[in-house]
């Protein structure tokens, strides 16, 4: 064999060498790609499965906070006029000829005391509204 033709021979088999190390490479080039992205489409899917819960959750928030101001402002205007019915009542000619008095139970016995308008509207709203409220099944 002629020097020539084991320098060829030399030649072809690193060639061959080389080729066999650059389609491993590709390969796990190639697999590490294919793990990244199965990797990415993972993450993003957390991601975006984590975004929907915060959204459900927001949006309940806020729907719970706009049912709660709706009550309160319902509340408010059941108040309002309640006491613009009974401050109605209490201006009628015949209450005012009335001296309204409270009985209050304590351990010396019973004991009245004379109830101003002011504070019988103060007293009565809060049961009628209760009654109110017990009337309505609410």
């Amino acid at each position: 064999m002629s020097l020539e033709k084991i320098l060829e021979k030399i030649e072809l088999e690193a060639r061959q060498e080389a080729e066999k190390i650059l389609a491993e490479a590709r390969q796990k080039a190639d697999q590490i790609k294919k793990e990244s992205e199965q990797e990415a489409r993972k993450q993003a899917e957390n991601i975006l499965l984590q975004a929907e819960a915060e959204g459900r959750l927001e949006a309940s928030r806020i729907l719970t906070q706009a049912q709660l101001q709706k009550r309160m402002e319902l509340l408010k205007t059941r108040r309002a006029l309640i006491n613009k019915v009974l401050a109605a009542a209490l201006q009628k000619e015949e209450l005012k000829k009335v001296r309204l008095k409270k009985e209050i139970v304590s351990r010396e016995g019973l004991k009245q005391e004379a109830l101003p308008p002011e504070k019988l509207l103060e007293e009565l709203s809060q049961e009628v509204e209760n009654e109110i409220l017990e009337w309505l099944k609410i």
